[in-house]
């Protein structure tokens, strides 16, 4: 089965992400798109993947920033211009790499960010630059550090960032489903002048949640040092989830609050170690300046220099923060295989050195070496991780869901008469769009055209043999020109051999009773070509089992999670007369928003298939 999209201009759809829970932190302290096992072969990589740079489980990645005498990066370094030591031992430089990336746009790059989707999409790209800024509103004073502070951000966001930069502005209390990342300066600067300092200030509280956090908790200084600390944490490991390059990450803030001293140190050397871990340098500015007796936080210093960024305490920081986003324009990648080898869970210093005068060397200071306790958990995790490849296959048909889409075309095939397949070509208009025309042209690979013709009332069925069929598919506008065309490959499926088979699952999509009780008296109800449920749907798929086996088979409908792990099997019931039909039925309120798929299998003694179908779930 296959599924198709139309570019066009609808409206983007509602993004959906985890969300990290504000009362989580208190309480510690704090359409159809399937895949046919067996039936159809993985799909060939449609591009050149691009190069990972990892080499070993062992080996030690530090990216250094050189920059000459009047603050620009220099770009013109050799690997042997570089010395690095690991406790004061030398090491042999393995990997090296010069990365650069200006922020300037590629002449046919859309800069405006049109949803969460297309965002993380950006973010994924080597050339893309990513910031996220934390304001850190719990500790910084209501005046004057606030005031500096606005001051010298709206200068940065508006000023200091190119056109293709990626910039995201948080607080302790912003979860991570609404973290907006945006190109646009105009809407940073303005979100800028709304931050506000409340050290010290508890009243009005900003949410109910906050409000019952005073009311249960004594310690409340305490309390938002926990929700800033967690906060942070989320936003470095949210920084790693959406790509493996370099990220930063500047921390505003006077101080994390009054965490007990053990506490404090603990967080800092884990919070270093996942920044270390997930690529993000951060960087750290005290809004107050230079005063009389003031000095840096220590744990801020330490965040800053242990993670390869900068901290900054003057009266003048907008240069200090322009470093941050040149350091992010070049920098050099090494990688070493340390001949320490240390497994001791403990702090390990990194000195980098350039042979070149007149420069200025800017990395991390060292990493965390993990325990040998650590390096055994990991594997386990890794191991669980893995997912199987016929789940990430089929989930690639969500990685390309557009919220411009035109629409869905969905292709699938049961049994025929005499056994011959049946295939059958279904659109679905985007929500909010007219419904669009679509011609659609089925050829095999020795030239027969199965089918050339508009697909009427939503579908249209065609008879054809086994084999690879050619879809090409064609949008037409209201003029009837091609607005959008596109071309995939449907494999027909032999319903004739083989002890069990699965015809294509079809879904259904039900938005209110009446829909429900049409689409449950309909034998031929249209597939729903899209992939995408409302909280208010209700998903209903509808099989058929085919083969000598198929009357004592056992079959099952599981749903998974986007890692294939099974969440819950569903309920299934027979439907209509013919032994082998299948219909299983729902609620999208039922389950969280996110990724999901449904696990279709038969088996029989050693025969057995499977079909997964994926969905995404949207508020």
């Amino acid at each position: 089965m296959i599924h198709a999209r139309a570019a066009g201009s609808a409206a983007g759809a509602k993004p959906s992400g985890h969300t990290r829970m504000l009362a989580a932190c208190a309480a510690g302290a704090l359409t159809c798109a399937v895949v046919l096992a067996q039936q159809q072969p993985p799909p060939p990589d449609s591009q050149e993947q691009r190069p990972t740079f990892r080499v070993g489980a062992n080996l030690v990645r530090v990216d250094v920033s050189v920059i000459d005498r009047h603050g620009e990066p220099v770009t013109t370094l050799q690997q042997n211009d570089f010395d690095v030591f690991e406790d004061g031992a030398p090491q042999t430089i393995q990997t090296f790499k010069l990365i650069e990336s200006d922020g300037d746009a590629p002449d046919d790059f859309s800069l405006p960010i049109r949803s969460q989707e297309h965002a993380r999409a950006e973010a994924a790209r080597d050339e893309i630059r990513v910031f996220v800024i934390f304001w850190d509103e719990y500790h910084i004073g209501q005046m004057v550090p606030a005031i500096e502070g606005r001051r010298a951000l709206a200068d940065f966001v508006h000023n200091a960032f190119g056109p293709a930069d990626l910039v995201a502005i948080m607080d302790p209390l912003t979860p991570l489903d609404a973290i907006r990342f945006t190109r646009d300066r105009l809407e940073l600067t303005e979100t800028v002048r709304k931050l506000t300092g409340r050290l010290g200030i508890y009243m009005p509280p900003r949410s109910p949640l906050e409000e019952g956090q005073m009311m249960r908790v004594r310690n409340i200084e305490q309390l938002r040092a926990q929700v800033t600390t967690s906060a942070i944490d989320a936003a470095i490991a949210h920084l790693g989830a959406i790509r493996e390059g370099r990220k930063s990450l500047l921390i505003v803030s006077q101080d994390i609050g009054a965490l007990p001293r053990d506490e404090r140190y603990r967080w800092m050397s884990d919070a270093v170690r996942l920044a270390n871990t997930n690529n993000t340098a951060i960087y750290t500015m005290d809004p107050r300046g230079l005063t009389v007796g003031g000095r840096m936080s220590d744990v801020l210093q330490a965040l800053a220099s242990d993670t390869g960024g900068r901290w900054f305490m003057n009266n003048a920081p907008a240069r200090e923060l322009r470093r941050m986003v040149k350091d992010a324009r070049a920098f050099y990648l090494l990688g070493y295989a340390s001949t320490l080898n240390p497994a001791d869970g403990r702090f390990h210093r990194i000195k980098v050195q350039v042979k070149r005068p007149g420069v200025e060397t800017h990395a991390r200071s060292g990493y965390f070496a993990p325990a040998p306790t650590q390096i055994v958990n990991a594997r386990t995790q890794a191991a669980a991780a893995v997912v199987p490849p016929d789940v990430t296959r089929a989930l690639t048909a969500l990685a390309t869901i557009r919220p411009d889409s035109l629409g869905d075309l969905w292709v699938g095939a049961t049994r025929g008469a005499e056994g011959r397949p049946r295939v059958t070509v279904a659109w679905t208009a985007a929500d909010g769009q007219n419904a669009a025309a679509v011609r659609v042209r089925a050829t095999a690979a020795d030239g027969t055209v199965y089918f050339d013709g508009d697909v009427p009332r939503e579908s249209a069925s065609f008879s054809a043999a086994p084999g690879a069929l050619t879809i090409q598919r064609t949008v037409l506008d209201s003029t009837g020109a091609a607005a959008d065309r596109q071309s995939s490959t449907f494999q027909v499926p032999d319903f004739a051999s083989g002890a069990l088979t699965i015809s294509s699952p079809v879904l259904l999509r039900a938005r209110n009773a009446l829909e429900r009780r049409s689409l449950a008296a309909a034998d031929d109800a249209p597939p729903y070509a899209g992939q995408v449920f409302a909280r208010g749907d209700r998903l209903m798929l509808r099989f058929s089992v085919f083969g000598a086996a198929a009357s004592s088979a056992i079959v099952t409908v599981n749903l998974l999670s986007r890692k294939g792990v099974a969440l819950a099997a569903l309920p299934l019931a027979r439907r209509g007369a013919r032994e082998g039909d299948y219909e299983v039925q729902l609620p999208v309120a039922s389950i969280a928003q996110g990724d999901y798929m449904l696990a279709v299998e038969a088996t029989h003694g050693d025969a057995r298939t499977k079909a997964l179908v994926p969905f995404r779930a949207v508020p």
